[in-house]
Parts: structure tokens; sequence; C-alpha cells
């Protein structure tokens, strides 16, 4: 009986240190969900209006999509870099995320408005200013959850997020299924002000609830109660400096880059299988017109499933061990598919493997690389990331189109080379875990037992 009431108390204590912030992390999540459900939109429209509207040519309309990708280049990491070293009364994150989703909530539907008007001008011009304004929040969307999220827990964050963001890009998916007409020219005006109002909801939302100086301050007090002192990881790094990271470590620099040379790879494969699934899966599966959908349903379906458990594993065993093992997976299962030839229904149990894994990566890479940075620098470190991802989405779709031009066949080749990349990035990491939830929970009832807690 001892020895279960004991067991009992270690659990309970467990999962006491577990327990994160949940209405606060899926709040701050509200502004990740409106700019990553615009993509769905962008992506998917802009091309259409380009071609049928304007009578663009293909070359023309990829030089006027790619203008997000360098736009993000530079843009990312810059606006990062301004929110770490802003001394809002709102906080670093807030003032962007606003002022973005303001200027957002006004382009997004102009480029509707210029679609009927015929008018390429004010076309190209709402399509600059929405792109600013994305890039001017986006970076932010990240680092919030991060900020107001204690260490050890910020994969388990990450994973709400995820959930919250795709939750509203499911919606976005159907309303485009709703109200673009399959037949004549569309009015894509109702679509385009539906996503204003997703954005301009979210960032409402967020503004009403969302006090961002105080959730702050609620981290730095539960990250004490797990042995975790962010003041004193601040210390070289004080906003008087402009929030500069100084780090001078050189196994901790080769970490942050193998971390960036992950995420790259990472890109890599992903963007590689998302560009070109629908030819190949035409030449090789015989899944003609949409039915290839199926594919990118399924993998998406295995990702969204995979967050939440994968997040709760990595408390238990480590980022980097989770990583590790995903990123194996995204070798193994394209091999696969390479290596059989034809199609059998078992490959979109393959395809939901890889969305797990592909969910396994997501969440670990990213928090292992703002866990080696301080509070000052979450902004900069996201900036970093999403460049990454923002480089490697310009070249794979080259690169890979190039493969598939040589050898269509190849394409799971291609994919699986560039897993094993991100798996020996990972492997050769040496920094970016956190500490374990059950050392975490241990911590915690030295806390309460030092302060007379109960």
């Amino acid at each position: 009986m001892a020895k279960n009431a004991m067991a009992d108390s270690v659990a309970g204590s467990t999962r006491a240190a577990a327990a994160l912030n949940t209405r606060a992390v899926m709040l701050a999540s509200l502004p990740f969900m409106g700019m990553i459900s615009f993509w769905q939109v962008f992506d998917g429209l802009v091309p259409k209006i380009l071609t049928n509207t304007f009578g663009m040519d293909n070359a023309m309309t990829g030089a006027v999509m790619a203008v997000d990708n360098v736009f993000g280049l530079f843009l990312l990491p810059l606006f990062g870099i301004l929110s770490d070293r802003c001394g809002s009364k709102l906080g670093r994150r807030t003032p962007f995320i606003l002022a973005g989703s303001a200027i957002a909530m006004v382009s997004v539907p102009l480029i509707a408005v210029a679609d009927g008007m015929g008018s390429l001008p004010l076309l190209i011009a709402a399509i600059l200013v929405t792109l600013l304004a994305i890039c001017m929040y986006r970076t932010m969307t990240v680092a919030i959850v991060a900020d107001i999220t204690p260490r050890p827990l910020r994969t388990k964050a990450d994973s709400l997020e995820k959930i919250v963001g795709y939750a509203g890009t499911g919606v976005m998916l159907v309303a485009i299924a709703l109200l673009v007409a399959k037949e004549g020219k569309p009015n894509y005006l109702p679509i385009f002000a539906l996503q204003a109002v997703v954005i301009a909801a979210s960032a409402l939302v967020y503004a009403r609830f969302v006090r961002e100086p105080e959730l702050v301050g609620q981290m730095h007090a539960k990250s004490l109660e797990m042995g975790i002192k962010e003041d004193e990881i601040d210390v070289d790094d004080s906003p008087e400096a402009g929030g500069k990271n100084r780090i001078t470590d050189k196994s901790l620099l080769v970490s942050i880059a193998l971390l960036l040379g992950a995420t790259f790879f990472y890109y890599m494969s992903y963007n590689a299988m998302t560009t070109n699934i629908s030819r190949y899966a035409d030449t090789f599966y015989g899944l003609a017109g949409g039915s290839y959908a199926v594919i990118n349903i399924v993998t998406i379906v295995g990702a969204l499933a995979s967050y939440v458990p994968v997040a709760n594993l990595s408390l238990k065993i480590g980022r980097k061990k989770v990583a590790l093992a995903s990123a194996a997976i995204m070798v193994v299962c394209p091999a696969v598919l390479w290596l059989v030839p034809g199609f059998t229904p078992a490959f979109y149990a393959v395809f939901l493997l890889m969305g797990v894994a592909l969910g396994g990566v997501d969440l670990c890479v990213f928090t292992m690389l703002v866990e080696n940075c301080n509070s000052n620098s979450v902004g900069r470190y996201s900036g970093y990331y999403y460049t990454s991802s923002m480089v490697a989405q310009v070249v794979t779709p080259i690169l890979s189109g190039v493969v598939m031009d040589v050898a269509p066949s190849m394409l799971f080749g291609y994919i699986t080379l560039m897993g094993v990349a991100m798996a020996a990035c990972l492997a050769f990491t040496r920094h970016g875990d956190a500490i374990l939830i059950d050392e975490v929970a241990r911590r915690e009832r030295e806390y309460a037992a030092s302060t007379g807690a109960k």
C-alpha cells in the first residue's frame, strides 16, 4: 500500500510538472493560425489569378510566387531581431503581431479586388504589402509561445500551437472548396474577405486575452520552480546590449549550425514531396487528376495525430532521441517507396508513418534550437529557423525538378538522401535537450518543500 501511495504521489508530481498553461498557449497560438491559414489561400489562388486573369505564363507566375520566399530570407530574421530589442509595454512580440495583422487585414482583400478590377498594378501592390505584413509578424507567432513557456514544456506547447494553426488551415481549405466556383470566372472576394476576418479575429482575441509581460513573468516564476533561473541565463544578454546573444562556446555554435542544417534538409525533403507528388503519383501510381491529394491528406493526418504524443514522449526521453527516431523513419519510408515499384494500398500506411515522423522532427528541431539561446534572443533564432526553411523551399523545387526531368523514378531517392543529411545533422548535435519531466517533478517537489508550498 505504501509503495502504491508513493508511486501515485510521484505520478501526481510528474503530471503537475507536465501541466501546461493550455489556455494561454492556445490563445497565443491564434496569430499563428491566422498567418499559416493565409498561405493556403495565397498559394492556391494567386497563381490562378496571375494566369487566368492577367495571362502570365508559368515562369512569370513562378517568379511572382517566389517573392514571399525572397522576402523571408532577410525580413524574417530582421523582424525577429527588432522584436528582441522592442521595449514596448505590450511586450516584445505583441506590437509586431498586432501591426502586421492590421495591415494584412486590409491588404488581403485587395488582392481579390484587384482581380475583379483587372488591375495588375493594384494586384502587385496588394501582394507586396501583404507579404511585408505577414513577414512582420510571422516569426513572432512562434516566438511568443516559446517566450511564455518554461523550457522543458516548449515541445508540448509547440504541439498545441501546430494543432491550433492547422485547424484554421483546414477551415480555409473547406472554405476554398465551398466558395470558389468551379466554372466560369470565380469571384475570389468572399474567400479573401473571409481570410481577412480570420486574421483580424485571431489578432483581436489575442489582444483581448493575452497579456505578454504578465505571461512572461509567470513563465519565469514557473521556471524557478523547475530549478531554471532565466535571469541568470540572460545575464550576458541584457536589453542594454541590444539583445545580442554573445555565444562563445564553439560546441554550442556547432550545435546551432547543425540544427539549422537539420531544418534546411527537413524542408528540402518535405517540400520536394509536396511539390512533385501530383506528377509522380500520376506517372507511377496511376492516381490521375486530384486523386493524389489522398496522399497529402494521409500524411497531414499522421502529422496531426503525432503532435501531442510525440511532445509527451520528448518530455520522457528527450527531444534529440525523438528527433533522431523520427529522422530515421523519414529515411526508411521514402527508401521503401523508392525501391518498391508500382503502387499498393499499403503505401498509405507508409505515408501515414511519414506524417508522424514529419511531425516529430518539426516539433523537436525548433524547440532544440531556441533551447540554445536565452529569452532575449528567441525572436532572432526563430527568424534564423524560418530563414533556413525558406532557403530550402527556394532550392528544393528547382533541384528536385531537375531530378524529375532527368530520372522521374528517383524522386523518393532524392527525398531519402535529404533525410540522411538531416539525420546526420541531428546525430552530431550536442545541445538542445531540456531537463526531462521526471527531473522537473523532483525539482518542483524540492522547491515546494523549501518554500512551504502545499
